[in-house]
């Protein structure tokens, strides 16, 4: 079962480590391509991924992650572990949970993130 996921922001900035919220990354996961029903998944274990347009891997962490119960994810980079690219990426939140793994991919665009660097 693929599982969906939206954005909530379309950019992030370099080196944004503060405590706002100015520049993390949230989302939510739906079990549906028409993005209208949300996922709990508060109970998964969750690596955040990035892939190129080409759908070649540039980054995969679980650091700084959380997953919430009423779907939406939080990815909030500490300095040192954010990633060093520029340009589009995909979001891919990989869940595993008692040996079964899911994928949360995007539809028409909806998980794309521009990474910013000066």
């Amino acid at each position: 079962m693929v599982l969906y996921l939206k954005m909530a922001e379309k950019t992030w900035a370099k080196s944004d480590y503060t405590d706002s919220a100015t520049y993390d990354l949230t989302g939510t996961v739906y079990d549906e391509n028409s993005l209208a029903t949300t996922r709990d998944i508060s109970g998964f274990t969750g690596t955040f991924r990035l892939l190129n347009l080409k759908n070649e891997l540039m980054y995969s962490s679980s650091v700084g992650l959380t997953l919430n119960a009423d779907g939406t994810f939080l990815m909030k980079f500490a300095q040192g572990s954010a990633p060093y690219i520029t340009g589009n990426a995909k979001v891919r939140l990989r869940l595993e949970v008692s040996g079964s793994r899911l994928t949360a991919v995007g539809v028409n665009g909806s998980d794309m993130v521009f990474f910013e660097r000066d």
